[in-house]
């Protein structure tokens, strides 16, 4: 029997089809047309509603009349404001059809089935309905599904033939007994860790004068709600430990604070699970919460016409969109619109990267990701991570982890993953600015865990020179907002991003509008950081480079690209360089008659607007230093015009070995 030729009985054509066919932009309003936007689109068929309703009252085509009988219900009963539908597949199985009104505007709607009476149309998929309770026992065992099907099926995701204990862990008790601090043996055994938000409000903690008594119980009832809620939640899985860092690290001690922060990766690594508490904005929020609209939404129920059973039906939801971050959870329209705390806070970022399994729970719905997919409570097929960009950089910073040694692979894409989780984690808040390098120790120690002489304060040694091609990242369209400033006290060398506070970017990296080529004449003589403590991740003492290189001495303006216009023109005009310090827009690091000197790094094209290519040269600014004698100091970075240094900085250019501090 031929397809309906007013709905193509739902036959929606893939994606590819859709990509390569590129039909003209026609429009009939009695025909199902192929999408045609441009690729990225997802694949859909567009319906008038005149269609439809001939489909449905004179070929009594089943799809028709399930889509004249769901409109009524979900568009506030009339059809007449309606102009016509458009049908878009999903890669998690369910089936969005958006209403296009009269009044132009659009509502979107979720068509799907559940697992037990599947549709007659294979594009509606099926899904869950949304538990309004996150603690349930739907819940529960939907979590427990996900652990035993990552640890059992999934070949991308790390799997481990040892995970000892942690220094110390919860034990989490039964309802009949108290959890209690179990310092452990380093005995193999499954935990849960803890990924939460302080929130300024300092949680339950263990200190020296309450460790005795925290090994012999902690009363639940005085626990705060988050952490309370993640007990149950170890209790209901069956899982004997959990790890929280405010009670199983002893926080008025340096030295057991800073032994530990080294060994956070191999703690969230190791974990069976990592809990997310990405609903609560403190350790008071808890895990379960209730109340938010997605978990109330009206569902409206349509009986599968020619159906097998009777009991077949269709289930009509209002659409759903990705949560910001990486919780993968989706909001209802209608629902507000939510950003994880966690998805903000330094910290956490390497607690999301080194978590080979994440389980979510978000003021929407609970959610799951690993380094093969993400699922969550209302649609039952896995998601790829390839399906969200924000999920393809937690996923490239998962298998850079799982893949073993960062060290071992191509030079500079190996690193290019730890550079855009630099990135990524100094665009993050952190409440101690002194914390940086701590904040990224654990991942750092587990990329590298033999290579402890190869990190220099948030830099590797062996990506050196390119590594030292950071910038401050500056807010051009809000100049008067503090930028950047250097630590308080002396925490890096000044060529380290970690020496400095806010966002950085790294200029020489692949899909970056500058191209980069190494120069031989560039060498790295010497290079050496003495850590503050035994973390050798954390901050340091002192650190140098000695370095062999062109060395051009400058003033404190020199030669770029045109800033505004035709770049091919290519007339460099006079501008200064990116500052490393800044405050309201201007350098506070640089003082009138400052000697200033340029090292050349990299050669390098500028590639503009993706169809012109600038030529020049990668460099550092530097001056003299003021706390040693001889050395030199970073003070910024520049990106200069081939012409310019050939025509003036390459007659004042000299080799020499000079000292970086």
């Amino acid at each position: 029997m031929p397809p309906c030729k007013y709905c193509n009985d739902l036959e929606i054509p893939s994606y590819q089809t859709v990509v390569q066919s590129r039909p003209p932009r026609e429009y009939n309003a009695f025909s199902a047309i192929p999408s045609t936007e441009p690729q990225g689109v997802k694949p859909s068929i567009t319906i008038a509603i005149n269609a439809i309703l001939s489909g449905a009252d004179t070929l009594q085509c089943d799809a028709c009349i399930v889509l004249r009988n769901a409109l009524p219900a979900i568009s506030n009963g009339s059809l007449n404001e309606i102009r016509e539908i458009e049908c878009i597949g999903n890669i998690s199985g369910t089936l969005d059809v958006e209403i296009m009104l009269n009044s132009g505007s659009r509502e979107r709607f979720e068509f799907y089935t559940h697992a037990d009476s599947p549709s007659p149309w294979p594009i509606i998929g099926v899904g869950r309905q949304v538990s309004s309770d996150s603690s349930s026992d739907d819940c529960i065992q939907l979590a427990a599904s996900w652990i035993r099907n990552c640890a059992e099926s999934h070949q991308d995701c790390l799997r481990l033939k040892h995970t000892p204990l942690p220094t110390r862990v919860i034990h989490v008790g039964s309802n009949l007994e108290e959890p209690y601090l179990y310092v452990s043996k380093q005995e193999d055994a499954n935990y849960i860790a803890l990924s939460h938000c302080w929130g300024g409000l300092v949680p339950m903690t263990t200190t020296r004068a309450t460790l005795e008594q925290r090994q012999r119980e902690i009363r639940f009832s005085e626990l705060p709600r988050t952490f309370k809620d993640s007990i149950i939640i170890a209790r209901k899985l069956k899982i004997q430990y959990i790890w929280i860092d405010s009670l199983c690290i002893i926080q008025d001690s340096a030295d057991d604070w800073e032994r530990e922060a080294e060994k956070m990766g191999t703690v969230y690594r190791n974990s069976l699970v990592c809990i997310a508490a990405d609903g609560s904005l403190n350790s008071h929020g808890g895990c379960f919460i209730e109340g938010h609209p997605s978990r109330n939404i009206d569902v409206t129920c349509i009986r599968c016409p020619g159906a097998a059973s009777a009991e077949s039906f269709i289930h009509v939801r209002r659409s759903r969109q990705v949560m910001s971050g990486y919780g993968f959870a989706h909001v209802r329209s209608g629902g507000e619109w939510y950003e994880s705390k966690l998805d903000t806070r330094g910290w956490v970022l390497q607690e999301q990267a080194l978590s080979r399994r994440t389980l979510h729970y978000t003021v929407a719905e609970m959610s799951w990701d690993c380094a093969t997919c993400v699922q969550c409570e209302c649609t039952s097929p896995a998601e790829q991570i390839e399906s969200c960009s924000v999920a393809m950089q937690l996923r490239a910073c998962k298998l850079m982890i799982q893949q073993s040694n960062i060290l071992s692979r191509q030079k500079w894409s190996k690193s290019s993953r730890w550079v855009n989780f630099v990135e990524l984690f100094t665009k993050r808040s952190i409440t101690y600015d002194t914390d940086r390098l701590y904040a990224l120790s654990g991942m750092a120690a587990t990329i590298s865990p033999s290579e402890k002489g190869s990190f220099l304060a948030g830099l590797w040694k062996e990506e050196l020179p390119l590594a030292l091609l950071w910038r401050t990242k500056v807010n051009h369209h809000n100049m008067k907002t503090l930028v950047s400033r250097r630590q308080q006290k002396y925490y890096a060398p000044s060529w380290s991003w970690a020496s400095v506070t806010g966002p950085i970017e790294y200029i020489a990296l692949p899909g970056r509008n500058y191209s980069f080529e190494l120069i031989p004449d560039l060498t790295i003589l010497e290079a050496s950081c003495i850590p503050v403590g035994a973390n050798p991740y954390g901050p340091v003492r002192f650190g140098y480079l000695k370095v062999s290189g062109l060395l051009a001495r400058i003033g404190p303006q020199v030669k770029l690209e045109k800033p505004h216009g035709d770049l091919e023109e290519r007339q460099p005009v006079r501008r200064g360089f990116d500052c490393d310090v800044l405050a309201n827009g201007e350098a506070i690091e640089l003082l009138d008659g400052d000697s200033l000197w340029i090292l050349l790094v990299a050669h390098g094209g500028r590639i503009n607007r993706g169809f012109s290519k600038l030529e020049g040269h990668h460099c550092i600014i530097l001056r003299t230093s003021t706390r040693q004698q001889g050395a030199f100091e970073r003070v910024g970075c520049v990106w200069a015009l081939k012409e310019y240094w050939d025509s003036e900085l390459s007659k004042r250019a000299e080799m020499q070995s000079i000292i970086l501090i």
